[in-house]
């Protein structure tokens, strides 16, 4: 468990600071305790490929959860719009099954001081995204068979999936010099 004091908040905020594409599967809050069960894309560069790997984070210290989300219109116009220009309508819920039944991928937070974030959120499952906002004051890591993961692990985990990323682009932006030349 980590106390968001001095190192610690830092601590939590590389957490999130690794949390892009990471899509929300499960929301639970019990007492002041919110549960993420998240899938990694990571995963899809270990060998073997895992293609679903998930892992679950509980946050602790939760006084507040509410997810803002937005839904598209449902009117003749706006169906014939491209996706970017298409109308939305707000909603927002606190109920944990209907924020799991969203489909968020989380792509970036948002700190307010000392304890309050938001996950800024894209959408796997038809609406136009959304934002997550809790407090929490401290964490826990755990693999996706429930043992611990330490925050260290998790940033080697991110730095092979970005190198990996990053060889990807360089190897397209070879082969693109070369069909040039």
């Amino acid at each position: 468990m980590c106390s968001l004091k001095g190192n610690e908040q830092q601590e939590i905020e590389e957490l999130f600071s690794m949390f892009h594409d990471f899509e929300i599967i499960s929301v639970k809050k019990i007492g002041d305790v919110l549960t993420l069960e998240l899938v990694i894309p990571w995963g899809e560069v270990w060998i073997p490929p895992i293609m679903d790997y998930q892992i679950k984070l509980d946050l602790i210290g939760c006084r507040e959860l509410k997810c803002d989300y937005f839904v598209f219109k449902n009117d003749e116009v706006t169906k014939l719009k491209p996706t970017a220009l298409r109308e939305t309508i707000r909603k927002t819920t606190s109920d944990t099954r209907t924020i799991s039944n969203l489909g968020l991928e989380i792509q970036n937070f948002t700190l307010f001081e000392p304890d309050s974030f938001i996950l800024n959120c894209n959408n796997s499952k038809g609406i136009a995204g959304g934002e997550l906002a809790f407090t929490a004051k401290d964490y826990m890591l755990f693999k996706s068979l429930g043992e611990p993961l330490p925050l260290h692990k998790l940033k080697q985990w991110a730095t092979q999936w970005w190198d990996g990323i990053q060889e990807m682009w360089n190897k397209e932006n070879q082969a693109n010099d070369n069909t040039l030349n």
